[in-house]
């Protein structure tokens, strides 16, 4: 379920693209199976190093039997913020807490 989700949403950045800021799409499933969690990307979206571009924002809404959460969804190639370099081509990353103290970074692909 990981996969398809996250495949949906390189599909729709890499593809025609967004130009403002909403829902992409939704799942049942729990927010933390949109990828493998990433302790140092983490680390950086806590000290605002490594985040999604608040101008370019779309997201994930999960509403599923395990609760309700969002993640936002960036690539480099598209909208991330990403002072440090640490982001890798092809890549996508899910971003649950973005700006906050609890920011948990999910990464999606190879």
């Amino acid at each position: 379920m990981a996969a398809a989700v996250a495949g949906a949403a390189m599909a729709v950045i890499v593809g025609t693209g967004i130009a403002e800021a909403g829902r992409y799409a939704s799942s049942k499933s729990p927010y933390w199976l949109v990828g493998r969690l990433d302790q140092r990307l983490s680390a950086a979206c806590r000290k605002g190093e490594f985040n999604q571009r608040r101008d370019m924002r779309i997201f994930i809404g999960y509403n599923g039997p395990d609760g309700k959460a969002s993640t936002g969804v960036a690539r480099r190639e598209w909208n991330l913020k990403d002072r440090r370099g640490l982001a890798v081509p092809g890549v996508t990353y899910h971003f649950f807490d973005d700006g906050y103290s609890t920011c948990k970074v999910y990464v999606a692909g190879p």
